[in-house]
């Protein structure tokens, strides 16, 4: 579980973090386009970058494409991986398996098992602890920064973090103010999507061109 380059495609825990927010910005997508007039409790659940304040109101498609450019990043093993906004995605992503696996009959699950990867093996009672430990031991560059942001966000008045602790915030506000996506970001999900998924996302944004750049 190693976060660097050489140790990144042998490990599965990862492939199913990224799998399920790739499945909760999917949820959260559709609903959005589909059924605009949803509740907000039901926005918050499917958002799961609810589980790093910092990034909530991220469009979700752009959620989407940030979930496949960390794992096109991840999977072809790219030397400056984990970049900034990778490694938020990454912790989002890793608390929300987290959550998802702390209840055994959520409807998610099933579907994330059900991914191009084999490992139903890890679908059993030990897969929460399983998450919060690669939390624990992935590290990166960012980690402290990614802890602090936290940390502020949960504290109350307005607070600021030094420059120099949090270098990506101009990549960050990039990424928050974005509507459009890459027209070929279903790319990106190879080894990550199913084929059937792949063509959902393509058929999807084909149908919603104001979505793509």
């Amino acid at each position: 579980m190693d976060s660097s380059p050489g140790h990144q495609v042998d490990c599965p825990l990862t492939y199913l973090t990224l799998r399920a927010a790739f499945l909760c910005a999917l949820d959260s997508l559709m609903h959005n386009c589909l059924a605009p007039s949803h509740s907000q409790r039901d926005e918050a659940e499917a958002d799961f970058l609810r589980f790093y304040p910092p990034l909530s109101g991220m469009a979700p498609q752009v959620q989407m494409e940030c979930v496949l450019r960390t794992w096109h990043r991840w999977s072809t093993q790219q030397a400056d991986f984990p970049g900034a906004l990778d490694a938020q995605i990454l912790y989002a992503a890793t608390e929300l398996l987290a959550h998802l696996a702390s209840d055994n009959t959520h409807p998610m699950l099933r579907v994330l098992f059900e991914g191009p990867r084999r490992i139903s093996h890890l679908n059993d009672h030990w897969l929460p602890a399983r998450a919060r430990c690669l939390q624990i031991t992935r590290e990166s560059r960012f980690s402290q920064g990614i802890l602090e942001e936290l940390s502020l966000s949960e504290s109350p008045g307005e607070q600021f973090l030094d420059p120099e602790t949090a270098p990506f915030h101009g990549e960050i506000m990039e990424a928050l103010g974005r509507w459009r996506v890459s027209g070929s970001l279903d790319q990106w999900g190879t080894g990550l999507l199913t084929a059937a998924e792949q063509e959902l996302v393509r058929d999807f944004f084909a149908e919603h061109p104001g979505l793509t750049e």
